[in-house]
């Protein structure tokens, strides 16, 4: 089979896009997520058009590890498909903002992924600022640790939590102790998908 062809698969890729906004992916279930990807299949606007270029069966793997896989760093607008995204995360700066002040900006050049972090630059110092939901927080906790031994600036947690969720005082006291343990700071924060419209 030849690869995809590069119109067909901006416009698969818009369209799974489309519908995953539409479909309030992040609150759906494993098993309504499952009911997605085999309507995706059959879908003459995804399946249909993948299948001429790929297996049907091998449709249903390519939408999952494809756009689905890499739908958090679309969100952040990071890697090819970012330009494809119907909703994004506030950018790198206006996190900075939000947690740190108006003056503080991102230095795009350093923008890295795994998780997504990058220098700010602000009150005449540098931070090296990384952000992640809380499911990944031993992911920020082991960044910081490297960052720290790699002699980078210093760094800053930044639990990203979608609009409309919420962590109890609890959770979110564990979550700074296990940061304050390893000597780093960490912030909680509220991130709010915005629509834009797709390139």
């Amino acid at each position: 089979m030849s690869e995809i062809d590069e119109e067909i698969r901006g416009e698969v890729l818009s369209e799974v896009y489309r519908q995953i906004e539409e479909l309030d992916w992040d609150g759906l279930s494993p098993r309504e997520r499952s009911r997605c990807y085999e309507q995706w299949v059959n879908d003459p606007l995804i399946g249909d058009k993948l299948a001429r270029f790929i297996p049907r069966e091998k449709v249903r793997v390519w939408i999952k590890d494809g756009p689905v896989k890499e739908l958090p760093r679309v969100r952040n607008g990071i890697g090819p498909n970012a330009k494809y995204a119907f909703r994004r995360y506030p950018t790198a700066d206006q996190i900075a903002r939000q947690v740190l002040g108006p003056e503080w900006q991102a230095d795009l050049d350093t923008l890295d992924v795994k998780p997504t972090r990058c220098v700010v630059k602000g009150s005449g110092s540098e931070r090296l600022m990384m952000w992640a939901p809380a499911q990944n927080l031993q992911d920020l906790v082991w960044a910081g640790i490297n960052a720290r031994v790699d002699d980078r600036p210093e760094p800053l947690l930044v639990i990203g939590l979608p609009q409309g969720q919420r962590l109890g005082e609890g959770e979110q006291a564990r979550h700074r102790r296990v940061a304050r343990i390893a000597g780093l700071e960490l912030i909680h924060t509220t991130l709010r998908l915005m629509r834009v419209a797709p390139r």
